[in-house]
C-alpha cells in the first residue's frame, strides 16, 4: 500500500503528482482515468471535484479500486 504524504495535480500536462513516506514519486494520468471511471458530464465533474479540493482523497480511492464506485454514487449535477 502506498501512504501519500504530498499530492498536487499539475493543471499544465494533466496529472496528478504525489510522493510517498519514502520519498517516491508517482503520478496518475488524469485523462487516462476519467475516460475509465465517468461515462457522462457529471461524473467528470464529480472527479473534477475530487482532483482539486480532495487529491488524497482522489488518489485512496483510486489504489482501493473504489474511485468507480464513488463516481458513480456521488455525481454532482450541475444548476443552471
Amino acid at each position: 500500500m502506498v501512504y501519500v504524504t504530498k499530492c498536487e495535480y499539475n493543471i499544465d500536462i494533466g496529472r496528478l503528482e504525489m510522493e510517498d513516506l519514502l520519498g517516491n514519486q508517482y503520478w496518475i494520468d488524469v485523462y487516462a482515468v476519467e475516460d475509465e471511471c465517468a461515462d457522462n458530464m457529471y461524473q467528470r465533474s464529480s472527479l473534477d471535484y475530487l482532483l482539486y479540493n480532495k487529491p488524497v482523497k482522489y488518489v485512496n480511492l483510486l489504489l482501493c479500486g473504489e474511485l468507480k464506485n464513488y463516481v458513480r454514487q456521488n455525481p454532482i449535477y450541475l444548476e443552471n
